[in-house]
């Protein structure tokens, strides 16, 4: 029996001693850092969001003074705590969403003899759904060296900065119903908006005459070339009147002083139920669409149908 318990002490002696000569060597407090020069935190990129694609990016991590004596791991992470830093530093930006991002591979190696680690690999995708225009910001850190969060990870924030540009559509998602002239029962404003173009719409007042407006508000700057608006189906357009002849069209960037971009006839086309308006190019937050003309809906009502408003890009 005592020569069974001096067999087991005898292994467990020899794992903790190949344990021991594993483990990674001590590294100084803020040794790792990214391998970017010390002074730069941002890295910029333009980002088409015409069609959905995976943008492979790389990020290595660097071992400062000498190189490793044994292998050390490395892991990156997203703080999305960061963007405050951000945004007090450089000024507004939106916050990259998940479903446009995926950490591949997080963690890294700095193999023993060497300063440099292999690369990490991060994934961005799913452009489509962002927004035109629009600036977007993923905050990268090292979570831990070794698997410890304290000590040898510098404390440094990456910031990887996208910038949007001219979308395949606009979209609408995020934009108000800012005011109208009127009414006409249920067939309220806001179904300018809903994406159903052709089904729903805003109805102006039958009791009614001509100009009548409603305005939009976007929440976000945004930048088009053009006013895409459509006759909802049950006019059966020409048929019934009830559509604009005469748009006038004006632009505001706080929804209290406008801008006139012009006026407009009406210009629907029958097989699509829509109207374009080329405005030229234009940045703003807020869109007012007044019908100065119509056609008498039923021949008898001076009133305006329109299934939707939206914008081109």
């Amino acid at each position: 029996m005592r020569n069974t318990y001096i067999a087991i002490f005898c292994l467990l002696l020899a794992a903790c001693s190949k344990d021991d000569n594993n483990t990674p060597a001590p590294l100084r407090d803020g040794s790792i850092s990214f391998n970017l020069d010390a002074g730069k935190d941002t890295i910029q990129m333009p980002l088409s969001i015409l069609s959905d694609s995976t943008i492979v990016l790389s990020m290595k991590a660097v071992l400062s003074g000498s190189t490793s004596e044994t292998d050390h791991w490395v892991n990156f992470s997203v703080d999305t705590t960061k963007i405050a830093a951000f945004r007090a530093a450089y000024g507004n930006a939106l916050l990259l969403p998940v479903s446009s991002w995926l950490f591949y591979k997080p963690m890294t190696k700095i193999a023993a003899g060497a300063s440099l680690s292999d690369s990490a690999q991060l994934n961005i995708g799913q452009q489509k759904t962002l927004t035109e225009y629009s600036t977007y910001v993923l905050p990268v850190v090292i979570q831990s060296v070794d698997g410890n969060t304290e000590g040898a990870a510098v404390r440094r924030t990456i910031y990887f900065v996208f910038k949007t540009g001219k979308p395949l559509v606009i979209n609408r998602t995020g934009f108000t119903i800012a005011g109208s002239s009127s009414t006409q029962g249920t067939f309220v404003p806001a179904n300018l908006i809903d994406n159903n173009d052709l089904t729903t719409y805003w109805a102006s007042n039958i009791t009614l005459t001509m100009p009548q407006w409603v305005s939009i508000n976007f929440n976000r700057s945004v930048t088009f070339t053009g006013v895409n608006y459509f006759v909802p189906t049950l006019l059966k357009y020409p048929t019934l009147g009830g559509y604009a002849t005469s748009i006038k069209i004006e632009t505001s960037v706080d929804g209290t002083t406008w801008t006139d971009r012009g006026t407009y006839a009406g210009n629907v086309n029958a097989a699509t139920s829509m109207g374009t308006l080329a405005t030229g190019e234009i940045t703003a937050r807020y869109l007012r669409f007044t019908s100065l003309a119509c056609v008498k809906y039923s021949n008898a009502y001076d009133a305006v149908f329109i299934g939707g408003i939206s914008l081109v890009p």
